[in-house]
């Protein structure tokens, strides 16, 4: 027998329900309806607040509805029964499930998203039946079995259809809720979790296009996270503006159809995104309002019911898990907070361990006082040292006890000071424990309380005796360095150069003697950087203003050595003079420039002799080359008579000697006069010109021995030449004129019976020809001005001095040297050394 049949058969049976029954709880007592004879359709449409009612009062014994309003209670109860009432007065009778329709479904899902389970949604229908039946037999009328049998049908129905949409939605909304707490494993924060909560939603109900969370921030709610739309950046929405901030201000889900035409959605990106339906639920945790959460869809203007359920299911799911992250996140800040205060503590604490290791092996003293009466509450070993007291014994004494007599007075002041400022510093004579006193310096600091009266002070005592000897010492050195100064100043002042002192580097003046502004002809200018010299005029000899980077003192502060820089000094009188600058860095121990020192010489009287005597030098060689090209003329004219003279045959014997002798006077003068010719030409023509061509110097050197021989024929001229290689350029004139004057020379100057060696040898890459004679040597004095002009090396002997001279000047204008040895021993040597090819020209 069915459930219904047999509730049917128990009612015809037993009739109005026992007071036991009713005792025993298994029905509560009913209200008392009026009997009046009713058919069960209408029964169910006339009655339906009091069957409710008794309903509600039986159905607040489930979990689930304790805290439920009554209009969420009964939910879709009221069109349960009038659909039931309405099927039983059909003609022809319809199905029972079409005649239900969406009603059970709809209260599945209500139910499921108010927490009932299985149970407890089967129980409240069964109890709704029991109602229903209890009343309605509370009227003594049955209706025919038809409608009983439907009345049960129907509910059946209704509780089959609710258990397997509920079952379905409760699958789905496991399922999606697996999905998210899936998604939630590995995901500590709230960037990481939340997009993957709304791909799970979207994947779950196929018509959702778009989900947003936006989170509350204070006044604000801001977008957290979004899938299939991208809001504005930084998006943020007040409570109660808006689509989203409507649902968070009335804590209610809320649906539109067009989101895109909708004028609460503030968002443009929303809004252009092209969604009809839209709906959003709050995430509240209790009354704690978290944020909101709206799905949208472009194919359809309304979710399903079973859809906005699952939203709500995954809002709840969402709050609790944005609630735990924010917890998370806050107890990780917390827990950072913590750390760092602990940090902070452990910093502290090294901070102080470190300060005391500073306090106990600082080698300054340091003294901490009590303001009210100052006494010393705290020392260092330093400060106990330098008074020569253990800290033991000056904790808690006076921090009077350690100045001495004179110094006491003074320590109320002082004290005062230090709590006026910041900090203040003070001189002191201490005193020690045996009696001795030290001075001291001590830089006091006061400690304050957090209501600012001064507490503490600190003093860090520092003992200044060799500070003080070092000060006289300094006030010794500088008075003895100012002394030195004045000094120097007074002998520069008497030095008939100026000088000229400045820093390094920037070329300030520091000094200057007054001859500096004699010679310049104007005070002397404060020059504060190099680049103000050029204040002063000075110019190059050519007339060209001299620049910075000319000047004797910027190139000494550059590092530079300079001697014999000459200008000219355009005086503001109009006068010119002539200085000679010279300037030198100097240096400190490093190396380092310090500072640069410049002196000047007047030289204008000295380049106005120089001047003077060079053109007295030109005009008297000028006159002895006119002198000499004159005097040849009537030289060479009784020059060719004495000859006639010589060879005629009828010339007696007395006027055979007279005449003789004018032809040796004769030659010695032609000779003279060309070794005046040699001499201006070298000194004016830029030396004695040598006309180079191939040859062997054996022959010339032969010829100029010949001729000394011819010449000489009472003396005895040797010549030897060893084997070897004489070819090359010579000029053989002038070469032979160096054998006559060096061998003349030597036959002059040595004793008659005395030979005159010449020897001829292969030096390599020059030909060496010596000339040796002995006899008396020349002094000493004479070695070094031998070759000069118009000198000879002894008063003997007649000539201008000039042979050695021209005889140097041939040498080196074939590229050779000429040396000279001379000792009594030896006798008297010159050693010529010719290069066998063309040679520049020295010096």
């Amino acid at each position: 027998m069915s459930a219904s049949r047999h509730f049917v058969a128990r009612v015809r049976t037993s009739g109005v329900p026992s007071v036991e029954e009713d005792s025993q709880g298994l029905i509560p007592a009913l209200p008392l309806l009026p009997r009046v004879p009713l058919r069960l359709a209408d029964f169910l449409r006339s009655h339906r607040e009091a069957i409710l009612e008794a309903w509600e009062a039986e159905a607040r014994e489930l979990p689930a509805a304790r805290s439920l309003s009554r209009k969420e209670l009964r939910n879709h109860l009221p069109v349960l029964l009038d659909s039931i009432a309405q099927m039983m007065t059909r003609a022809p009778p319809v199905e029972v499930a079409s005649g239900l329709g969406s009603v059970p479904d709809v209260h599945a899902l209500e139910r499921l998203g108010e927490g009932f389970d299985l149970r407890e949604v089967v129980l409240e229908y069964r109890l709704l039946r029991r109602c229903v039946l209890r009343l309605w037999q509370a009227q003594g009328v049955m209706d025919t079995l038809e409608a009983a049998t439907l009345f049960h049908e129907a509910v059946d129905e209704a509780v089959a259809a609710t258990v397997s949409h509920y079952t379905r939605a409760r699958e789905r909304t496991f399922q999606a809720l697996d999905r998210i707490s899936a998604a939630a494993i590995g995901s500590p924060d709230l960037h990481t979790f939340l997009p993957r909560l709304l791909q799970v939603l979207r994947e779950t109900v196929p018509v959702v296009d778009a989900v947003v969370v936006l989170l509350r921030d204070g006044d604000f709610l801001r977008e957290e996270s979004s899938v299939g739309i991208t809001l504005e950046e930084g998006f943020r929405l007040r409570i109660g503006e808006g689509f989203a901030g409507e649902v968070a201000s009335t804590r209610q889900p809320l649906t539109s159809r067009d989101a895109s035409n909708d004028p609460r959605v503030r968002s443009h990106a929303l809004r252009q995104s092209g969604l009809r339906a839209l709906y959003g639920v709050p995430l509240l945790l209790g009354d704690e309002l978290l944020g909101v959460v709206h799905m949208g869809s472009r194919t359809s203007h309304e979710f399903s019911d079973e859809d906005r359920l699952l939203l709500r299911t995954l809002a709840a799911r969402t709050t609790s898990m944005v609630a735990r992250t924010q917890a998370f996140d806050r107890e990780q800040m917390a827990r950072a907070e913590a750390q760092a205060a602990l940090a902070q503590v452990s910093a502290s604490e090294e901070r102080l361990r470190r300060w005391m290791e500073v306090f106990t092996h600082l080698g300054v003293g340091v003294a901490l006082v009590r303001s009210t009466d100052d006494v010393l509450e705290d020392v260092n070993p330093a400060f106990a040292r330098m008074h020569g007291y253990t800290r033991e014994e000056l904790v808690g004494r006076s921090l009077a006890d350690t100045l001495a007599p004179e110094s006491r007075g003074t320590l109320v002041r002082h004290a005062a000071a230090a709590q006026s400022k910041p900090h203040h510093e003070y001189e002191a004579m201490h005193l020690r424990k045996d009696g001795s006193r030290f001075p001291a310096l001590t830089h006091v600091t006061v400690f304050r309380d957090e209501a600012g009266r001064v507490v503490q002070r600190v003093g860090t005592v520092l003992d200044i005796t060799q500070r003080r000897t070092a000060e006289a010492e300094r006030q010794r050195l500088l008075s003895g360095i100012e002394a030195e100064r004045a000094r120097l100043a007074a002998v520069l002042d008497q030095l008939p150069a100026g000088v000229l002192l400045a820093e390094a580097p920037s070329g300030r003046l520091v000094m200057a003697s007054r001859r500096v502004e004699v010679i310049l002809g104007m005070s002397i200018i404060p020059v504060e950087h190099i680049n103000e010299y050029v204040a002063y005029p000075v110019y190059h000899p050519d007339g060209r203003r001299l620049s910075v980077e000319e000047f004797a003192m910027a190139r000494a502060l550059a590092g530079e050595v300079v001697q014999g820089q000459e200008f000219e000094v355009r005086r503001p009188d109009g006068t010119r003079v002539s200085v000679l600058s010279s300037s030198s860095p100097i240096r400190d121990r490093e190396g380092r420039i310090t500072a640069a020192v410049v002196t000047f010489v007047d030289v204008s009287e000295l380049r106005r002799a120089e001047t003077a005597a060079r053109q007295a030098a030109e005009f008297g060689e000028k006159l002895i080359g006119i002198v000499s090209h004159d005097l040849r003329n009537p030289l060479n004219a009784i020059h060719l008579s004495v000859t006639q003279l010589l060879h005629s045959e009828s010339l007696p014997a007395r006027e055979q000697r007279i005449t003789t002798r004018i032809a040796k006077s004769t030659d010695r003068m032609k000779r003279m006069i060309a070794e005046l010719l040699d001499f201006t030409r070298g000194r004016l023509g830029g030396g004695i010109p040598i006309q180079r061509v191939q040859g062997d110097l054996r022959g010339v050197v032969r010829q100029g021995v010949e001729e000394l021989e011819a010449a000489w024929p009472e003396r005895t001229v040797r010549l030897s030449v060893a084997p070897g290689q004489y070819e090359g350029t010579w000029d053989a004139d002038r070469l032979v004129q160096v054998v006559s004057n060096l061998g003349g020379n030597a036959l002059q100057y040595s004793p008659p019976d005395s030979p005159v060696s010449f020897s001829l040898s292969d030096g390599g890459e020059e030909v060496v020809l010596e000339v040796h004679n002995q006899g008396a040597p020349i002094p000493p004095e004479a070695l070094p001005t031998l070759f000069d002009p118009f000198r000879r090396a002894s008063s003997g002997g007649g000539g201008l001095g000039l042979g050695l001279y021209i005889v140097e000047q041939v040498v080196k204008g074939h590229g050779g040297r000429i040396e000279v040895r001379s000792t009594a021993e030896e006798g008297t040597l010159f050693r010529v050394l010719l290069p066998r090819q063309s040679a520049p020209k020295a010096g």
